[in-house]
């Protein structure tokens, strides 16, 4: 929802005003989104109540605004933090896509108005009652596929069916539990069914997660999560591949993390399943020698605004936030929807799971400064029963996209103090290296 204050509306565009040796935006507002052009679907910003966020960053991979935050919209006029006022213009972008005597190039429609790249295309989605998964539902709907959605929850499901359904998009739910083999068996043959004898792309989303102390964690608990992230995703590639290999073709999207790369202590379950991710996805594309038009793509997101941190599993006795930066899940529906239109063997989003795996290489002693920072942050939260979560029932309450967790604020001093010592350490590493190399 657009704060009136800024003067916007829905389902107008606006673009900041460009003047002489002041920042530069390029892009428009469009549904308390920033957009860099029309054909490009990932929000490179977006509106915090009257707050501008901007995602941008800088060769290094800093961002270009500290904490982000470009500056605040008030009555359609852009306040920065230097006190620079930018007028904030609507832009009558209707009128552009109706010109019957132009020439047929200059007809070419905005994306929002572009005719869908996926129609027909019989596309699994696990986990899409909420978070990634509902997002990457409401994407792939946009480009009119025939979706199978698959959760726990069916009254989600059927509300993301209506979602879709809105969109323009034909869905079918599959109430299906990823643990189970049975289920997983029955989802692939009602999609083949659906997609009239065919599945063109499976996408594994369906995840778990438990944060605690390894050895007071129940043994059921790790186990559950392994079930869930690590052969709820085998379960999937199982019961698809013998369709791809009969069509030989199809695209199999795997949700991998930034926990793929770098483990994340006192959630050893997350990353064992994580790490096993890399490891099945390298089998099968060994195994895909002579068919070429068969695809195995890893996503890699940053930490992402999912409700996925309030749902889990959590044996800490304290609540649990996200750590900064947290990403929109529009930027990973929109990378699925990139890999099914044109695959790639693996697709980060969010530059800070870049960053995070280049310092976990150079740094030895990462795993030990992530856990020592992340104990600091848990102990330092506030105190709550332990709870098992939605490891083995699906969470009560209403199932969304986001989390509600994206709120602009100041780097507290210790997230300040462990970034210093991150990038202390890779220096030390890097000199290190430099040194035996002499």
């Amino acid at each position: 929802m657009i704060a009136p204050e800024t003067g916007m509306k829905p389902g107008e565009r606006y673009r900041i005003d460009s003047v002489e040796r002041a920042p530069q935006f390029s892009g428009f507002f469009l549904d308390g989104k920033y957009y860099l052009g029309p054909e490009l679907q990932t929000a490179v910003g977006w509106l915090e109540g009257q707050t501008f966020v901007y995602d941008m960053v800088d060769p290094k991979g800093e961002p270009i605004y500290p904490d982000r935050v470009a500056g605040r919209i008030e009555a359609l006029t852009l306040v920065m933090a230097d006190g620079l006022r930018l007028a904030v213009e609507r832009v009558p972008y209707e009128a552009e896509t109706v010109q019957p005597a132009a020439a047929p190039e200059t007809l070419a429609p905005k994306r929002a108005m572009a005719s869908p790249r996926l129609t027909g295309k019989l596309v699994v989605i696990t986990g899409a009652s909420s978070g990634i998964g509902r997002a990457t539902a409401h994407a792939f709907a946009d480009e009119q596929a025939r979706l199978v959605l698959a959760a726990r929850d069916g009254e989600a499901l059927a509300e993301v069916v209506d979602e879709c359904a809105a969109r323009g998009a034909q869905a079918l739910a599959v109430r299906t539990d990823v643990t189970s083999n049975e289920q997983m068996q029955q989802l692939a043959e009602q999609a083949a069914e659906f997609g009239n004898g065919r599945i063109d792309v499976w996408i594994n989303n369906a995840g778990v997660g438990a944060v605690g102390d390894f050895a007071q964690t129940p043994l059921k608990v790790h186990e559950q999560v392994l079930q869930t992230d690590l052969l709820g995703y085998l379960r999937g590639a199982y019961v698809v591949w013998p369709y791809f290999k009969a069509q030989q073709q199809g695209i199999l999207i795997n949700t991998l993390s930034l926990g793929s790369w770098v483990a994340q202590p006192y959630a050893a379950a997350y990353s064992a399943s994580k790490y096993g991710l890399i490891g099945l996805t390298e089998a099968l594309r060994g195994e895909l020698v002579g068919q070429p038009n068969i695809h195995v793509c890893n996503i890699y997101p940053a930490v992402i605004d999912t409700p996925g941190f309030r749902d889990g599993a959590n044996y800490t006795g304290h609540a649990l936030k996200p750590p900064p930066p947290v990403y929109d899940p529009q930027r990973v529906a929109s990378a699925m929807v990139n890999c099914a239109l044109k695959p790639k063997p693996q697709v980060t989003v969010g530059s800070a799971a870049t960053i995070a795996r280049v310092a976990h290489f150079l740094l030895p002693g990462f795993s030990q400064l992530s856990g020592w920072l992340t104990r600091r942050g848990i102990q330092r939260s506030p105190a709550i029963e332990t709870s098992s979560g939605n490891l083995f029932t699906p969470p009560s309450g209403e199932r969304r996209v986001e989390g509600g967790w994206r709120q602009p604020t100041r780097p507290s001093p210790l997230l300040v103090a462990g970034a210093a010592m991150l990038v202390g350490g890779c220096l030390l590493a890097i000199n290190r290296s430099r040194g035996r190399h002499r």
